[in-house]
């Protein structure tokens, strides 16, 4: 786990300035305080730099990694958690080792395998590999974007980091802001990979090998995607449950493997619960779990935590957010380098900070709900489609309120009832690749046409339903397809990189095993849900770990209680945003609009907790510019 950097010249008389190299890898020290390398190419045509978060083998895996020919370079972010059994694989076609590092496993596998090495990896990984020999420059990075990895076009060269803010920062002229990517970000509260906050660079897209060949020439494969056609599973629920249970225990097992000190996030929920049960048996006595509190009830799940770190005999540590969260925005934009509006990143930021005084590595819950239909989104798209054939494909106004009520009560997440609304606004022409995608917006085209300035096109809806598209089998594989390849890579995964990393804190997230995942695409939706909710399987599985009344708790959802916050402690920032210098000074906002937002949040009227948060985001990144 660390941060990576470089340049390599796209044309034979180029050259990459070494110094702006040596200077991003200072912008990204924060990732890896543990030690640092710079490697140039005998070309002089590439220049690679490292910072290290020491994991595995503490002595002797430095990187810049190179071969024994001195021509092929790596520099490698994440871990690879089948390292050993890819070293063993290639010492008996006759590789020889130095160290016991993954990194080296990882350079091996380059040169004994070529661009295809990605294949075998299991793990979290933003890669680059130079091949001074044949002037190629491979980058990569994991099949669902737990490590990122940012790239632009400078001076006939390609420059490339862990972070887009230090690319940001060492460029030689000032970056365009792209409108395009400033929309997508209001209407889903994220930007998809490729594109980012600027006309000037771009982010790999997750499970996507980009190489550059001799000639500079650029070209990008995608070598896994979550929407490939799968096998559905024959098997019956009772051996679907054994096999997913055997799946998420090789994955959790292979992820406690660390030379340094490890523990676990622990909300209380599900997720978390099932890993930590899994990992206390794995790992033994003395493991540490982490959790964070709220003083709003409803978002608060520490006392479930606490019950169940006490039933599982670990050594629990529990930290308490309140609304001055928020006062570590300016921080976190900054390290985000665009928008991001995940307003959970703020109390996972502090769990990280707390939990790095005990742990360099932690492990988490995250991609329950993907892999296995937890979200309550779900069950509301269904709802809604049900309600779309009952209506022959046509929803008029006065049924759209009497559904929209229907499905709004009981939901535990506050943001679905605005969501859902702009769903049964997709209803009329009965598509549920587009419902879907309005499902998963924040502000509707309509809505964003009446805040920002020039928009033509509603490109994220667009995209959104195109990955629904594309993936096959039941609405519910579409679905989770669906928010694997764009929720949960570009919004989910940069959270968790960027809260941790901020505190040289490694987080592991079994669930997301691209093994365990791929099996879980193959399931069927009855083997998901059932009265409790979604997660079934993952349900029965804790239940041979936790009593009942540990297993099925409603779902809370590691949330912020933005909506009270924002009538509260954070009122005056709330207040402020209507008449924001830096968001009119962007020159797309119509302050008016944020203004009649604010007035209808504060008044009561209408639940904008989740839109205020975006804008308030919006204004500090477009300050920090």
């Amino acid at each position: 786990m660390c941060g990576i950097a470089g340049a390599v010249a796209l044309t034979g008389d180029a050259r990459p300035d070494q110094d702006r190299v040596r200077r991003l890898s200072e912008l990204i020290a924060h990732r890896g305080p543990d030690g640092q390398g710079l490697w140039i190419a005998p070309s002089g045509r590439a220049v690679l730099a490292h910072r290290r978060l020491a994991i595995i083998d503490l002595a002797a895996g430095q990187q810049p990694m190179v071969d024994s020919s001195q021509q092929v370079a790596v520099v490698f972010n994440g871990e690879v958690y089948n390292y050993v059994e890819l070293r063993d694989e290639l010492q008996r076609e006759g590789h020889e080792f130095r160290t016991h590092s993954d990194t080296e496993v990882l350079l091996a596998s380059y040169l004994a395998r070529g661009t295809a090495f990605v294949d075998r990896l299991r793990g979290m990984f933003a890669v680059a590999v130079w091949d001074d020999e044949k002037g190629r420059l491979v980058l990569g990075r994991d099949r669902v974007g737990k490590k990122p990895l940012f790239f632009s076009l400078e001076d006939d060269c390609l420059y490339f980091a862990s972070t887009l803010e230090s690319l940001r920062a060492t460029a030689p002229r000032r970056w365009r802001v792209s409108a395009q990517a400033i929309d997508e970000y209001l209407a889903t509260g994220y930007i998809l990979a490729p594109r980012t906050a600027y006309e000037d660079a771009w982010k790999l897209e997750a499970g996507t090998l980009l190489t550059v060949a001799p000639d500079g020439t650029r070209t990008t494969h995608r070598y896994w995607s979550a929407d490939a056609p799968v096998q559905p599973f024959q098997g019956t629920y009772e051996s679907a449950v054994d096999r997913v249970h055997e799946v998420l225990t090789e994955a959790v097992r292979i992820r406690l493997r660390s030379d340094v000190p490890l523990g676990v996030f622990l909300s209380g929920g599900l997720d978390s619960s099932l890993v930590t049960a899994i990992a206390r048996r794995e790992y033994g006595l003395h493991l540490n779990t982490f959790s964070v509190g709220f003083s709003v009830s409803e978002h608060d799940e520490s006392s479930a935590a606490r019950a169940v770190a006490g039933h599982l005999g670990t050594d629990h540590h529990t930290f308490e957010a309140d609304a001055n969260l928020l006062e570590l925005l300016p921080e976190a934009v900054r390290h985000f380098g665009e928008p991001v509006a995940d307003s959970a990143a703020f109390p996972l930021w502090a769990l990280a900070r707390h939990t790095r005084d005990y742990v360099t590595v932690a492990l988490s819950g995250d991609g329950g709900d993907e892999g296995f239909g937890g979200y309550d989104w779900y069950g509301t798209a269904m709802r809604l489609r049900r309600s779309t054939r009952m209506a022959g494909g046509r929803v008029l106004a006065p049924m759209r309120r009497s559904v929209a009520a229907a499905l709004q009560s009981g939901l535990a997440n506050a943001a679905l009832p605005n969501r859902i609304g702009r769903a049964l606004d997709a209803m009329g022409d009965g598509d549920p690749a587009r419902q879907y995608g309005a499902l998963r917006t924040q502000f509707a085209e309509r809505e964003r046409r009446r805040l920002v300035d020039g928009i033509t096109a509603p490109v994220a809806l667009d995209r959104m339903a195109e990955a629904f598209e594309r993936a096959g089998g039941d609405a519910m594989r579409r679905m989770r397809c669906t928010d694997i390849s764009t929720y949960l890579a570009d919004c989910l995964m940069p959270k968790v990189d960027v809260a941790t990393m901020a505190h040289a804190l490694e987080a592991r997230a079994p669930l997301l095993d691209h093994a365990l995942l791929e099996l879980a695409l193959t399931l069927p939706a009855s083997y998901l849900t059932d009265a409790r909710g979604g997660k079934r399987i993952l349900r029965d599985i804790l239940g041979r770990y936790l009593p009942e009344s540990l297993v099925n708790r409603p779902k809370h959802g590691f949330t912020v209680p933005l909506d009270a916050w924002f009538r509260t402690e954070a009122r005056d920032r709330a207040v402020g945003l209507g008449h924001s210098e830096p968001l009119a000074a962007m020159g797309l906002i119509d302050m008016s609009e944020v203004a009649r937002l604010t007035r209808e949040h504060l008044d009561m009227r209408r639940n904008h907790g989740d839109r205020l948060f975006a804008l308030l985001v919006l204004e500090e990144w477009a300050r920090s510019q």
